[in-house]
């Protein structure tokens, strides 16, 4: 059973099928759910969408066109900077600090991408996704590093390797290769206090889907602790099409376990989202 689960990162894959639909430019903010729904089935059909898309469409948001036009602003703004600095270093630099000045006030440990932009509450999922959604956007080559209870950023530039650490406003921007191998450590380290099988082999790369994934666990586990348990089911089965993790399992049996749903209510969440 779990307990107190409210920080770590848990998915596995399911087979899906769906029809394909892609209503991305005839469904305004009051049709969320729907353009998620459009999105979700477009994927399991391979058609793409932008992975800022599936993110702002998580959770409690409630201004998908607002919140993306923003993110877009935001973009532009920096690209408008870059020939400024004169290396990818201090350009990284630059926008690691204006991101936590612009958008990151206030940490909490279970809110959702949209938050970022609404109402500037950020944990370490979200913001690591944020920052890469602008890596990608600028064509940068990085690793997503998903551990048990936290994910971050590496990235390969030509001089020598950064480290990002999303939740660290102050020194969270790590140049030094020194400094690098210690905050692996320390990750290590803090594995180790609280798992003795802990080791580098939990250090999972992971991509942007996955990385969507993660962010319904998060939906899936927010819900589990307020015994909403239907929604539970539903944010962890669409977590399931986007990303492959054994211990997703763990979460699906509890939530299954805690809310004794029959058979008929599961087989209407799947249809819901098109994966049944």
């Amino acid at each position: 059973m779990l307990k107190n689960i409210v920080s770590s990162f848990f998915i596995v894959l399911c087979i899906a099928r769906g029809f394909a639909f892609s209503v991305m430019d005839n469904v305004g903010n009051g049709n969320k759910s729907a353009l998620e729904r459009a999105i979700i089935s477009d994927h399991l059909n391979q058609i793409s969408h932008e992975v800022l898309d599936y993110l702002i469409l998580i959770g409690d948001g409630t201004s998908f066109d607002e919140d993306k036009t923003e993110i877009k602003a935001f973009m532009t703004q920096l690209e408008q900077r870059r020939p400024r600095f004169k290396t990818d270093a201090k350009f990284l630099e630059y926008v690691f600090y204006k991101v936590h000045q612009k958008y990151l006030k206030r940490y909490e440990k279970l809110t959702s991408f949209s938050d970022i932009v609404e109402r500037g509450r950020y944990n370490c999922l979200t913001a690591t996704a944020y920052y890469a959604i602008i890596l990608d956007h600028f064509g940068y080559h990085y690793e997503l590093i998903e551990m048990p209870h936290h994910i971050y950023l590496k990235l390969a530039l030509d001089t020598h390797d950064l480290l990002i650490e999303s939740t660290d406003p102050l020194n969270g921007f790590i140049t030094d290769p020194n400094e690098i191998k210690l905050k692996l450590t320390s990750y290590l380290d803090h594995g180790l206090n609280a798992d003795r099988a802990y080791s580098f082999a939990n250090f999972q790369r992971i991509d942007l889907y996955q990385l969507i994934g993660l962010h319904y666990y998060n939906l899936a586990i927010k819900s589990y602790n307020l015994r909403d348990y239907k929604n539970a089911y539903m944010a962890v089965n669409k977590g399931l099409i986007f990303h492959k993790s054994d211990k997703m399992l763990e979460l699906l049996n509890a939530v299954l376990q805690a809310s004794s749903l029959p058979l008929s209510d599961q087989l209407i969440i799947l249809q819901q989202i098109k994966i049944s």
